[in-house]
């Protein structure tokens, strides 16, 4: 299929399976070099705040989203005392998490944060002991990597057994994603180099030592996608429209259990 980056450079790129079942690639894949332009504007609100209002209504939202996590995480955890944010962004959620005493720590490629105990270089990382981390979470960031198969044996040291690995993904599966095509904002050319299925997700991390202990929905994440959708659509009632379908994918997803975007909550078995 073929998908336009209707957020920034309008180019034209094709979404196609790749050697895994259950998940898709990007092509042409920009190399290392060109790829961090394409995160470079003022819009792209996991890095930046710009004064709008779908800006505001973002920040609100991920204010939200943080205790949400944390509710999951703490669940689900034995141990909370070191984490790993993989991705993240402008640092927003290490950030929160320090302020509760945990030592948090992030790495973010593509965006110079000034949070502090953010990495820019995966080699920093390497620092860390063996099996360090107690939870290394990975918010929309597994299909922004150049390879998930690296970055998982990357991240499979550091973790300690039994830790926890978080990861959330939007799902080409879902209703929504079939209801927008190729306006759908999931697919986020070339940012997302990979598109998972929850199937192709699970088989892939169970392969590599990793068992699946509990997924669940992101909801908000569809109401979200589906506004930024009928953006690119050209929709002038975009939050309106965005919203009902988001509500009604939300709906349709309580029957079909392929939700627009899921967490998954793996344990490391070593």
């Amino acid at each position: 299929m073929e998908v336009i980056d209707h957020f920034l450079s309008k180019k034209k790129f094709t979404v196609q399976p790749s050697s895994r079942s259950g998940v898709l690639e990007t092509a042409p894949k920009p190399s290392s070099k060109d790829l961090p332009k394409y995160y470079k504007s003022k819009e792209y609100l996991s890095h930046n705040k710009n004064g709008s209002f779908f800006s505001k209504l973002y920040s609100l939202a991920k204010r939200i989203n943080f205790f949400l996590k944390l509710k999951r995480l703490r669940k689900h955890s034995s141990s909370l005392n070191t984490l790993l944010d993989f991705g993240s962004g402008d640092g927003f959620f290490i950030t929160e998490l320090n302020k509760k005493r945990i030592d948090a720590h992030g790495y973010e490629p593509f965006f110079a944060s000034k949070t502090t105990n953010t990495y820019k270089e995966k080699a920093l990382l390497l620092s860390f002991d063996q099996a360090y981390f107690d939870v290394i979470t990975m918010w929309h960031s597994l299909e922004h990597v150049e390879s998930y198969s690296e970055t998982i044996a990357f991240l499979k040291p550091i973790l300690k057994s039994n830790g926890l690995l978080v990861i959330a993904c939007p799902n080409f599966q879902s209703w929504e994603a079939s209801y927008y095509k190729e306006f759908w904002a999931g697919y986020d050319v070339p940012r997302h180099l990979w598109h998972f299925s929850p199937k192709g997700l699970v088989s892939y991390l169970e392969q590599n030592g990793f068992l699946l202990i509990k997924q669940k929905p992101m909801y908000m994440d569809s109401f979200y996608v589906c506004m930024l959708s009928e953006k690119y659509k050209g929709s002038k009632l975009w939050f309106l429209k965005g919203f009902c379908v988001g509500l009604f994918s939300t709906f349709v997803s309580f029957f079909t259990k392929s939700f627009s975007s899921t967490m998954f909550v793996f344990k490391n078995q070593i």
